[in-house]
């Protein structure tokens, strides 16, 4: 990753006396002072003259142009530049940077003998302080603070004891030798090692965690002999060295404090000395050799002398080996449970059952779209897991769902011995080794297998192929993810199995309105890198790709899909993206001209989501992508890399063709949608329990649907913003369980009388000197009947037709909390600023919990810890959600402002939990101009004072200058990157300014009474 550079660019500074300014443009990393100052012979040319020197002589004689840049560096990092004789600085701004290749610092005459990157440069600019540095080393006067800075991380900061109290650089080297040993700057090495490794960086950081490590030894030792007492021989021990006296106890504690270290045995069979000398790991990190083998070594099938076979170890229930299901007669013991008597088709009690997963799986994302559609038809369905390894509870793997895939309000279990009772009216295994666990169960009306993939393909042959294999002559029905899937089950293996096709969101996938793409600029071919699934045969299209590579160069490779690739060097411009969220899969598909994505087996979700976004796509030729697309739709391929090379070659030089395939896949995807796949699916469970002779009974009575949701939203003077909030709410899924009641505080704007017009629309108009955040919410609350109360402002309008549905399902699945807030998403016609700082503070809701209570973390409650209780009383009632019987008991606080925080505090304190509900999102944003900025941050300021005590932009004169420099430089730095316009980076570093302006006012204002 190439992190910004806040200096890649600057503007010249003015020189000394003898040295005029001559040299009028901005010259990216060429720092004349710097050259002048390390080529003192040169001392006396003119900028421009310099500048000549470096690009005729200089960078051939190992000069470096500017402390930010290191030609020998470069030059030895990238031998291709070296050969091929190019400048080095010109090669990294033209090419170096767009490829992603590392610059680095200049090495002056500094000690430090490892190069040092950008990235780590601007790790260690928070460390030091430039004031005090510029003070301590005058000879810098005329040099830039970035030259400074340089030169202290490469050659100061070793005869210094600074920069900070918080880092001494002379300790760091004295106490850790190795440091100096490998050659990297102590400070670096601490920034971007230390402090993660635990190391000091002052002597009384030192001092307390040696007093710290001793009581840590102390403890270490007391667990570590109840580890091995069992199989400690004290009679042994006693008669082989009888200059050890005591009791049993006494002679243990000899073993394991130094009788060890001096190669004592501590029993007849085990040798200590053989065991350090044959495992040169457990010597080399000086572990006690006996409690690694009885710990460890043992089950490593580790020998334990050198006499004799290895004895294994003996435990009833061990699994011989857990990568394969238990495929025996289960031991289930006592009665087992009867299937129901009678289904209600309209309202089943649906149990699934999954291997364990992580974001990025797309099998298991058809999974969880399935729950949570069949959960909106009205279906109960539960989660079980099978051999859980990412997860540690049921509620931890519900919240990856949420997170990652889809919400629902499923509850998540575990497979462990209540298993074996599981009842209710569907089980539906959903790979092979869940196949496996279902296949003896009695408890419900049909068992079924949801059929994703041919799975015997994806092992060679072999136990799991086997295994696989055998799934399907369990008497299971199927439901499969493809027409090509139904036909091999019913006729190869005589299954009833009915198919459905994939589908995609077209709320995420579609073609953008900013497609436009500059005709000169590089093909991009969007490609589908999952290279760990051996199945999506990413190998043959990287063959293909090599030998277009060959005969053009216009083309560039976007992977994704994996987060790290097996290669590091394409013959081809290439970039991995990683795994991507939908936004910005679509976003990708969207920039891109052609998508490749291969199957060798069943298709995937990403060639509709592709096709959606309006990419042309190269798809594997096998039978199953034959059956599945239509021919003008797709260009098929393969599996010869010259036929892969060839079809891709023909659509980049042929834009018509690729128009007509576009037209042609939009139309065919155009047939697809998640709510008709989940319609078929649905339709095919109860099929195949018609065929297993389930007695179906009548329809529940659908009853007249009740009001669910109270949205409470105060307007005033808001006709135009509030009108398409309005629209988004009547547009919801559960719009007929919805009440919307409007607190208007006496608008003049003709909000009152269109409010009147709305029939749908509970409006109370109070005065407007009755308004007030905390009390005028909860009037409205007052208004309605319903469990639930919402709250949103008559800016913040639902993204998504599910936003309702979304906030129902997470407070049905938790139910101790007692509120929930969701997330926010930029207007698209606000600056890209305020995009990015909206995203940036919501993603990192996603770092933590969904759910937050006091309990979640008892010792940092306990503890006061400050930044953990922002985080629990972060809250955001423009888009959220409480309980009513909760909101009874804890009404909003009666507050001008922050009504919603100094709420989430009382209840975090009363013992509740509350929810961030990532997919229950609203377009909500301000773009404040610099007083507009200066009020919001005054009012902020003083309110967390006020209730929280905290003081917000709180520090001297110097400090805050230099964190408000800081920030602006790396704005400046992002904007440039995305070509923003010079207006509007001065209008943002003006509102950073006012930002910083309006919290110490705002606060200082409190504090003042």
């Amino acid at each position: 990753m190439r992190y910004p550079f806040a200096t890649a660019v600057k503007k010249l500074h003015k020189f000394t006396q003898h040295a005029p300014q001559d040299l009028h443009q901005d010259l990216p990393l060429f720092d004349a002072a710097f050259y002048r100052l390390t080529n003192p012979e040169l001392e006396m040319l003119k900028d421009l003259d310099l500048f000549k020197h470096y690009n005729q002589k200089g960078w051939k004689t190992g000069c470096d142009p500017s402390a930010l840049f290191s030609v020998y560096a470069y030059l030895n990092r990238n031998p291709d530049v070296a050969e091929a004789k190019m400048n080095p600085r010109d090669h990294y701004l033209k090419y170096g940077q767009k490829e992603r290749r590392s610059a680095y610092l200049s090495r002056w005459r500094g000690r430090s003998v490892n190069s040092v990157s950008h990235s780590d440069f601007e790790l260690c600019k928070d460390w030091l302080d430039i004031a005090a540095l510029r003070t301590k080393y005058p000879q810098f006067k005329m040099q830039s603070d970035d030259t400074l800075i340089a030169w202290y991380i490469m050659d100061g900061c070793y005869h210094d004891t600074g920069p900070t109290a918080q880092f001494s650089a002379l300790f760091y080297q004295k106490t850790y030798p190795d440091i100096a040993r490998n050659g990297t700057s102590p400070l670096v090495h601490y920034v971007c090692f230390g402090q993660s490794e635990g190391r000091a960086a002052t002597v009384s950081e030192y001092e307390g965690m040696a007093e710290k490590a001793k009581q840590v030894t102390s403890d270490l030792v007391t667990r570590n002999i109840d580890i091995v007492r069992s199989e400690f021989d004290a009679d042994w021990y006693r008669e082989s060295y009888p200059d050890v006296t005591g009791d049993d106890e006494d002679l243990l504690l000899d073993y394991m404090l130094t009788g060890w270290k001096e190669g004592r045995d501590p029993s007849p069979t085990f040798s200590t000395s053989y065991y350090l000398d044959k495992y040169k790991d457990i010597a080399r990190h000086k572990i006690n050799p006996f409690v690694h083998y009885i710990q460890y070594g043992r089950k490593e099938g580790r020998r334990s002398s050198d006499q004799g076979a290895i004895r294994l170890g003996y435990a009833a229930d061990v699994r011989m080996d857990p990568d394969i299901p238990y495929t025996g007669v289960h031991k289930m013991s006592g009665s087992q449970p009867d299937p129901p008597s009678t289904v209600t088709p309209n309202c089943m009690d649906i149990h699934w059952v999954i291997p364990d997963f992580r974001a990025g799986s797309g099998g298991h994302m058809t999974v969880f779209r399935m729950v949570r559609y069949l959960e909106q038809c009205g279906h109960n369905n539960t989660i079980w897991i099978e051999r859980p390894v990412h997860h540690e509870t049921g509620r931890e793997a519900w919240e990856t769902i949420i997170k990652y895939f889809q919400c629902v309000e499923a509850e998540v279990r575990y497979i462990d011995e209540t298993f074996q009772n599981a009842h209710g009216d569907v089980i539906i295994a959903t790979a092979w080794n869940t196949a496996w666990a279902i296949k003896d169960l009695t408890g419900f009306a049909a068992k079924m297998y949801f059929v994703q993939d041919h799975e015997p393909e994806f092992y060679p042959t072999g136990a799991k192929a086997i295994l696989a294999r055998q799934t399907y002559d369990f008497d299971l029905g199927c439901i499969c993810a493809s027409p090509w899937l139904e036909d091999l089950m019913s006729k190869r293996y005589g299954r009833w199995a009915r198919g459905f096709y994939l589908a995609y969101e077209p709320e995420q996938y579609f073609i953008t309105d900013d497609q436009d793409k500059a005709s000169d600029r590089p093909f991009k071919i969007a490609v589908y890198g999952r290279m760990h699934t051996d199945r999506r045969c990413v190998q043959l299209a990287l063959a293909g790709l090599e030998i277009l590579a060959q005969d053009r160069d216009d083309f560039e490779v976007h992977f994704f899909g994996q987060d790290t690739m097996p290669f590091k060097e394409a013959p081809f411009t290439a970039y991995n993206h990683g795994v991507l969220g939908s936004d910005e899969l679509a976003a990708l598909y969207n920039d891109c001209d052609l998508g490749i994505c291969f199957s060798g087996t069943n298709y995937s979700l990403v060639p509709q989501e592709m096709m959606a976004c309006g990419l042309p796509l190269v798809e594997f030729n096998t039978e199953s992508t034959q059956a599945i697309f239509p021919a003008e739709a797709i260009t098929l391929a393969g599996p010869m890399p010259v036929d892969i090379a060839e079809k891709i070659n023909v659509l980049m030089d042929s834009p018509d063709m690729r128009e007509c395939q576009r037209d042609a896949a939009l139309a065919w995807v155009a047939n697809f949608s998640w709510h008709r796949t989940a319609a078929k699916v649905e339709k095919t469970i109860i099929q195949y329990l018609e065929h297993k002779g389930a007695h179906l009974a009548a329809p529940a009575v659908t009853k007249t649907k009740d009001i669910l949701f109270d949205v409470v939203v105060p307007t005033w003077n808001g006709k135009s913003e509030f009108e398409p909030v309005l629209g988004a709410l009547r547009s919801q899924n559960m719009a007929d369980q919805i009440q919307i009641h409007c607190v208007d505080s006496s608008s003049t704007d003709g909000t009152i009388d269109w409010l009147k017009g709305q029939r749908d629309v509970s409006l109370t108009v109070i005065d407007q000197k009755d308004f007030q955040h905390g009390r005028t919410r909860n009037f409205g609350a007052s208004l309605g009947k319903a469990q639930l109360i919402g709250f949103i402002t008559q800016d913040a309008m639902p993204a998504t037709q599910n936003w309702a549905t979304d906030i129902i399902k997470m407070m049905g699945a938790v139910p101790e909390a007692a509120g929930l807030f969701g997330r926010h998403i930029a207007y698209p016609n606000h600056s890209s600023f305020v995009k990015e700082e909206i995203t940036n503070h919501f993603e990192n809701m996603l770092k933590h919990p969904l759910v937050l209570s006091k309990h979640t973390d008892p010792e940092r409650w306990e503890n006061g810890d400050l930044g953990w209780r922002q985080l629990l009383h972060f809250y955001s009632d423009n888009n959220s959600a409480m309980r009513r019987d909760v909101w009874k008991d804890i009404p909003y606080p009666e507050v001008d402002y922050g009504e919603d925080q100094v709420w989430a505090r009382d209840i975090i304190e009363a013992g509740f939990s509350k929810i961030y509900a990532p997919t229950a999102t609203v377009y909500h944003s301000h773009d404040f101009d610099g007083p507009g900025t200066y009020k919001r941050a005054k009012t902020e300021g003083a309110f967390f004072y006020e209730f929280f005590g905290y003081t917000l932009g709180k520090g001297t004169v110097a400090e805050i200058t230099d964190r408000i420099e800081r920030e602006q430089r790396n704005m400046e730095t992002r904007a440039r990157q995305h070509n923003i316009s010079d207006t509007e980076i001065a209008l943002r570093k003006e509102s950073i300014a006012e930002k910083y302006r309006g919290w110490r006012d705002g606060w200082m204002t409190a504090d003042n009474g």
